[in-house]
């Protein structure tokens, strides 16, 4: 009965109406992604020749922005309403998806127009993901922001399980202008839904504060004076230079072929949403955010690792699988603790920086990792992705502080 009702009580912040509204929205908005983001990259591989270097560009040209601006687009969220900056982003993504649509349609989409369109999207998800996570958290209490952020993991990496093997089988049945067209279709119920929202009271800066411009580099400065913070973006850069950002360049690493793409893909997010219902509920209860992202990361690693020393798709399914067991709850870990120990009115500021060291750092490693898999091949360069992080992980837990470091911490 005790873990029947831990169980449930992961699922409080669904009964939470304004949640269920956004969710709503986000639930269409983040499929459409997908199967734009699966189109393009599959297109960028068979426009280049085979080229995995090309689609690690794709991926570095839409994490640059990220990488370059995420402390002061990312900031945008504190000085302005967060509703109002999420319903102008929607906005864009809904026009550049039209683009690509059209363009598609009328056979002029060229690698350019795809690399144009992978940048824009990149600034456009500067601005929103920090939005988004203090969004989030602004709609419950905050005994309640873990809950909330694994649900929103949940909605995402279920979108994500969804997304590419539906674009997979789209492109391979008729073609990649039916993702884009998906995507158009897809982007709207997300504007609706923040449309319904005007009248919610968030918890966010006062009034009187929206507008002005936090002090300069607020979020960075915030991260150095806590050792807590800074470790938690050390963990990050980690598990995002390594086996994460393999994601970015799936298409390389199944030689451009749409339905195995899918399935590695799927198989991430399939192992993230199955994380998310059965280990996630019991996990939150342990305290030890040190541990757990340490332990999360060494196990994603050895997964890495098997996929590169067992080179058949099937192996490689189930290894991304397991991996994805690791990708959502380090993420829902990882968010949560940084918006707890975060002041909340430089929340987005800090969610900024930590967009840098996660979606910013994660492309622009994959473009490093598609040009040695160029070189040395799929198996050899998955094999030192995961040995590497496997012995970053070990070195992380020696560190005396960092396997004790947990909620009760105070900086």
């Amino acid at each position: 009965m005790n873990l029947w009702k831990t169980w449930l009580g992961f699922f409080t912040p669904l009964s939470v109406r304004n949640l269920q509204v956004f969710w709503s929205g986000q639930v269409c908005s983040l499929i459409g992604m997908w199967l734009q983001v699966t189109a393009m990259g599959i297109l960028v591989y068979e426009l280049s020749g085979g080229s995995a270097k090309a689609v690690g560009l794709l991926a570095a040209l839409n994490a640059l922005p990220f990488f370059l601006g995420g402390m002061y687009l990312g900031a945008l969220g504190d000085r302005f309403e967060r509703r109002i900056v999420l319903i102008w982003v929607q906005r864009v993504q809904f026009l550049l998806a039209l683009i690509l649509f059209v363009l598609s349609l009328s056979a002029y989409l060229a690698s350019w127009q795809l690399y144009m369109a992978g940048f824009i999207m990149g600034v456009a998800q500067t601005i929103s993901f920090p939005a988004q996570q203090a969004f989030v958290g602004d709609l419950v209490p905050k005994k309640h922001l873990q809950d909330a952020i694994g649900m929103y993991s949940l909605v995402f990496n279920t979108c994500r399980s969804i997304g590419p093997a539906l674009g997979g089988y789209l492109i391979a049945s008729w073609g990649a202008t039916y993702s884009f067209l998906g995507n158009v279709a897809l982007s709207v119920p997300l504007l609706i839904s923040l449309a319904i929202l005007a009248r919610v009271q968030t918890k966010q800066v006062p009034k009187n504060k929206l507008g002005e411009r936090p002090p300069h580099l607020a979020g960075l400065k915030v991260v150095l004076r806590d050792r807590g913070l800074l470790m938690i973006m050390i963990s990050a850069l980690i598990q995002n230079v390594f086996a994460q950002s393999l994601y970015q360049i799936v298409p390389a690493i199944t030689y451009g072929n749409a339905q195995s793409t899918g399935i590695l893909l799927s198989c991430v997010g399939a192992g993230a949403v199955t994380s998310l219902l059965l280990v996630m509920p019991f996990a939150r209860k342990n305290p030890k955010i040190g541990m757990k992202l340490s332990m999360g990361t060494l196990w994603m690693g050895a997964m890495i690792l098997i996929a590169g020393l067992i080179p058949a798709l099937h192996i490689q399914a189930v290894c991304f699988f397991l991996a994805g067991l690791a990708t959502s709850s380090l993420f829902v870990t990882s968010s949560a603790a940084v918006q707890w120990f975060a002041p909340s009115d430089l929340k987005s500021s800090v969610l900024g920086l930590f967009t840098i060291v996660t979606i910013g750092v994660q492309p622009l490693a994959a473009l490093g990792w598609g040009a040695v898999i160029d070189v040395w091949g799929v198996s050899s360069t998955l094999a030192t992705v995961g040995g590497v992080e496997i012995v970053l992980s070990c070195a992380m837990l020696t560190v005396p502080f960092w396997r004790q470091f947990g909620y009760r911490y105070q900086s």
